[in-house]
């Protein structure tokens, strides 16, 4: 665990919570609390997106191992709700159900809040900042 993990946890719950005030999304506590702690999980990372979704799938269900099941389905909702890459997706809507399908083989209640979660994330993603509030910082 990084040292900075409970700055990240915090300034991602900030994040999420103002997200759902802005888009009136309420997520449930249980997927609130999971989408706070993924994004904290993967606030470093720079490699989102190299890598195929569906052999990251494949290798995961070939591993057996739940945990890396739901990183491929993690991976999905981020880059879902980003959008990122969009030009390169097989369909508006691959990432979408490769990770609501990698959730479901997990047996994950993601999958059931994938796209609400998506949302949410999204309306992070993609928000627009004014210039004096960039300045400001």
């Amino acid at each position: 665990m990084s040292k900075y993990w409970f700055d990240y946890v915090k300034s991602c719950y900030d994040l999420v919570v103002e997200s759902e005030g802005n888009t009136s999304l309420i997520l449930e506590h249980e997927v609130e609390a999971y989408v706070v702690h993924m994004m904290a999980r993967n606030f470093n990372r720079v490699n989102i997106g190299d890598n195929p979704v569906a052999l990251q799938l494949l290798t995961a269900v070939n591993s057996n191992r739940t945990e890396n099941i739901v990183a491929v389905a993690d991976e999905c909702l981020l880059i879902h709700s980003y959008p990122l890459k969009s030009h390169r997706w097989p369909t508006s809507t691959y990432f979408q159900e490769m990770g609501i399908t990698a959730y479901g083989l997990a047996g994950h209640m993601m999958e059931q809040h994938f796209i609400v979660a998506s949302r949410v994330l999204s309306a992070i993603f993609n928000r627009q900042f004014d210039a004096v509030s960039l300045r400001s910082s």
